[in-house]
């Protein structure tokens, strides 16, 4: 399918070979239902970050360290040189298989909450057993997963706690909880498979929020993205911190959400987004 960007068509044919069923058709019918299977969303996500980036970087736009928020840390993968696109997508595409099995097993659902500090959330989250924080998207903004039982119940109580506004999020389970621990024995055995390789520029993890420099400890730091928390504010300053001044972020995807992140953890901080093929002129 064409999208404008130089090697789309090339990709999209070989994502479609590897998955096993044509997601370029889907993606390009803007098939609903399809898309919101979490075997297809994941890779539809990862495909259209991985053609970005390529095209990035035959514009001469290259990285010098790479980080994803949660399905992005895969895209990041390719960007740090640990895995091939085609090994990323085989693994995106496991995950997103694994995942829908033990979310069907596990029913559960997530809630952006916006104006409680992370120490009010987690003190509400005490006395609902199984929901945690998912999710330190920014200052005054983070996401947690519960079981779906207790969703509407621990909303109310969010709400009493003194948080602005408590928003559920359409996704198809509480992922980075415990609710998806059943999902690292399966995840282990497929990433044994593959080799990681130690990166070529530093690669910021959202378990660590800090710079992974060998490729068995990305590995390990994937392993436990499953059921950990994205610790997305303390890796931008992470980022911050190791490249000061000089930092400029681009965010390489669908959408702008991480541009608004970062606007409210570090304002000094440069931050673009290529989602449209215009976007790269403006760099």
């Amino acid at each position: 399918m064409g999208s404008g960007f130089s090697f789309s068509e090339e990709i999209w044919k070989e994502a479609d070979k590897i998955l096993g069923f044509e997601l370029s058709s889907i993606v390009a019918t803007g098939d609903a239902a399809a898309l919101g299977e979490t075997r297809v969303t994941q890779p539809a996500i990862y495909v259209t970050e991985v053609i970005i980036l390529k095209e990035l970087i035959s514009k001469g736009i290259r990285p010098q360290a790479a980080a994803g928020h949660s399905l992005g840390e895969y895209a990041a993968l390719v960007a740090v040189g640990s895995l091939s696109w085609e090994e990323g997508l085989e693994l995106v595409r496991f995950r997103g298989e694994v995942f829908e099995k033990v979310g069907a097993e596990n029913p559960g659902g997530m809630l952006a909450v916006i104006g409680l500090k992370p120490d009010g959330v987690e003190e509400v989250l005490l006395s609902y057993e199984g929901a945690s924080i998912a999710n330190y998207n920014s200052p005054g903004q983070d996401v947690v997963s519960a079981p779906k039982s207790q969703l509407e119940d621990l909303g109310k109580s969010l709400k009493a706690a003194g948080a602005k506004l408590v928003v559920p999020l359409k996704v198809s389970g509480g992922f980075h909880s415990a609710l998806f621990k059943d999902a690292i024995p399966p995840m282990r055995e497929k990433m044994d498979s593959l080799n990681f390789l130690d990166p070529e520029i530093p690669f910021y993890s959202n378990n660590t929020a800090s710079a992974l420099l060998s490729g068995e400890e990305i590995k390990e730091s994937l392993l436990r993205q499953v059921t950990s928390p994205v610790r997305w504010v303390e890796l931008i300053n992470s980022l911050s911190k190791d490249f000061g001044e000089n930092l400029r972020m681009i965010e390489a995807g669908p959408g702008k959400v991480l541009q608004g992140l970062m606007r409210r953890i570090d304002r000094t901080i440069t931050s673009t987004g290529v989602s449209e093929p215009g976007d790269i002129e403006k760099l």
